[in-house]
């Protein structure tokens, strides 16, 4: 039985690192939008 909660333990963590990765992308994509949208604005303007 404590196999299993160790296997169960490791999966729960290697899933919460996926979740930030994702979170990470997710939040470098967005900077990367407003910067984008900036430097637009301002060759527009």
């Amino acid at each position: 039985m404590g196999k299993n909660s160790r296997k169960k333990d490791m999966y729960t963590a290697k899933e919460e690192a996926q979740g930030k990765k994702v979170l990470l992308m997710i939040s470098l994509v967005l900077v990367l939008l407003v910067l984008v949208m900036i430097i637009g604005f301002s060759y527009l303007g």
